[in-house]
């Protein structure tokens, strides 16, 4: 049911690999392809809480596992898939009642946000939210979830990205209804200059930083990383299309000193960047289908002092060192 490889315990990198990145130091391997319970259909969405970590794959299969072991502790599908498989995962509190812990899905082809309360075992969603459509508070393709609470641990508000043509941020509130949404579709190197606004072209993974008062998006097909207020306003970005600092930038985990643990799909790689000035602290991974290298990866978070890496495209997830303690904000226990 699983595999798990076991290496020397050594943050970073290994010798560098022919496109100059190099490969990871494993520490150890979760999963293997498979339909099973600890296995992996292309996995493409990650979440760490308590001490747990969850995968949803491209079975609409979601899974709490083990961080040690990679053993599945529970294990269900969502209620439909034909058309498509979920993307996004996020744990925060359930909307209304922090004293319980909810697993928040982005129900991608169905166009709606799926909440499960995490310590009941249930398989079907306590609650959802969203339909098909491009008006205030509907979804094309959402694609993750972030959940801002106040000081008292309560559901704030919630954020939800999406793609497909609406290619936005939309904001609702603790009762789950529509406040505003920013972003709108386009590609930013086609635009002429002095055009005003900013635009999105498939917004994959959003994370906050509740201390600093912003909303972090993964612009991933304009190869940048966005910052906002918590209202939506335009800070800074960091990357883009003439940079080369993100390849098709997927899965966000904030990290400690201002940072962002950065997956790139396009570019087979974490990247570690601090936000305040776009500065490269560390990469770590390099294209490939052996231990240590990546294909496609989709997302990476922290947890316990360690990196769980979403090696999506060899249906594994790779263990290393954190250089960095993540952040517990995102209404989550990272």
């Amino acid at each position: 049911m699983l595999i798990a490889a076991l290496l020397v315990p050594i943050t970073g990198c290994d010798e560098p690999a022919p496109d100059g990145n190099s490969a990871l130091r494993v520490k150890r391997i979760l999963g293997e392809p498979g339909k099973q319970p600890g296995q992996y259909m292309y996995p493409r969405g990650i979440a760490a809480d308590r001490g747990q970590l969850w995968v949803v794959d491209k079975a609409a299969r979601v899974q709490r596992l083990d961080p040690e072991t990679g053993n599945a502790l529970a294990f269900f599908q969502t209620p439909i898939f034909a058309q498509g498989k979920p993307t996004g995962l996020t744990v925060a509190p359930m909307p209304g009642d922090a004293s319980q812990t909810a697993l928040y899905v982005a129900d991608t082809h169905y166009n709606r946000i799926l909440i499960y309360d995490t310590d009941s075992q249930a398989a079907e969603p306590v609650a959802e939210f969203g339909s098909y459509g491009t008006g205030p508070g509907q979804f094309v393709y959402p694609t993750d979830i972030a959940v801002l609470t106040d000081d008292a641990g309560e559901v704030e508000r919630i954020y939800v990205s999406e793609y497909g043509g609406n290619d936005r941020v939309s904001i609702f509130d603790k009762d789950l209804s529509f406040i505003s949404s920013f972003g709108t579709f386009g590609v930013e190197h086609e635009r002429e200059d002095g055009e005003e606004g900013f635009v999105f072209d498939r917004p994959q993974s959003i994370e906050i930083d509740k201390a600093a008062g912003e909303i972090v998006v993964a612009d991933s097909c304009n190869h940048r990383i966005g910052r906002f207020t918590l209202d939506g306003e335009l800070i800074a970005w960091l990357g883009g299309a003439g940079s080369d600092l993100f390849r098709y930038p997927y899965g966000l985990d904030l990290v400690e000193g201002r940072g962002v643990l950065v997956a790139e799909y396009g570019g087979n790689r974490i990247r570690h960047v601090e936000l305040e000035t776009g500065t490269t602290l560390g990469v770590y991974g390099t294209s490939g289908r052996e231990q240590g290298e990546l294909a496609s990866p989709w997302g990476a978070v922290v947890l316990g002092g360690e990196v769980f890496v979403l090696d999506s495209g060899n249906n594994r997830i790779q263990v290393i060192d954190s250089p960095a303690v993540s952040l517990t904000q995102n209404g989550g226990g990272r």
